[in-house]
């Protein structure tokens, strides 16, 4: 510090401690300076010229967001899904597909539906009888990927892989008219 002498500040000696007079660096000034000018432009934007208020910030952009939704669901509902075009018997004549299916279908639903789908605590897979999905591809994906959660049934969307919950549709399809013994009395309507 070459030039301490004219930095000194006259009188601020405490305890043998000399008190310095050193400037904040540029950069620090600038900024300060800045939030200065941006806080007078925010009160005056948000004060005087009276700018929106955080709720109805909020209601512009839930605006935004729900003219998206819609704009998006339209766009979905006018393509075809191929998933209401799925032909489950093409995937049961796949073995791999039908194996994975088995699996997943052993290790998540055997639970309640039973190891051959004849119903335990969840109902029949195997007659005519069908309570939600009505027993074709958009049904029983659907059933699969939502569930039911007020009748106890989970939804697997996030837990079983898009690629295989096809498969394990077309195995609880492969499973009609299998009449296993000890099965569940039918529940829901008939589908034939």
């Amino acid at each position: 510090m070459s030039n301490e002498k004219d930095q000194v500040i006259e009188g601020h000696s405490y305890d043998g401690i000399q008190e310095l007079n050193n400037p904040l660096p540029g950069g620090w000034l600038a900024t300060f300076y800045i939030t200065i000018v941006f806080a007078i432009g925010y009160y005056g934007y948000y004060e005087v010229l009276d700018g929106p208020s955080q709720a109805q910030q909020l209601e512009m952009a839930m605006a935004k967001i729900k003219d998206k939704q819609k704009k998006v669901a339209a766009a979905e509902a006018s393509k075809p899904s191929g998933e209401t075009e799925i032909d489950l018997a093409g995937f049961i004549a796949d073995t791999s597909a039908m194996k994975t299916g088995e699996e997943h279908y052993k290790a998540k639903c055997a639970a309640c539906h039973g190891q051959m789908g004849e119903g335990l605590i969840g109902p029949n897979l195997t007659d005519k009888y069908w309570i939600h999905s009505q027993g074709q591809a958009p049904g029983l994906l659907s059933a699969i990927r939502k569930g039911f959660p007020t009748k106890g049934m989970p939804p697997w969307d996030a837990i079983i892989p898009k690629k295989d919950q096809v498969a394990l549709a077309a195995y609880v399809f492969s499973l009609q008219g299998t009449n296993p013994s000890g099965g569940k009395e039918p529940q829901g309507e008939l589908i034939d």
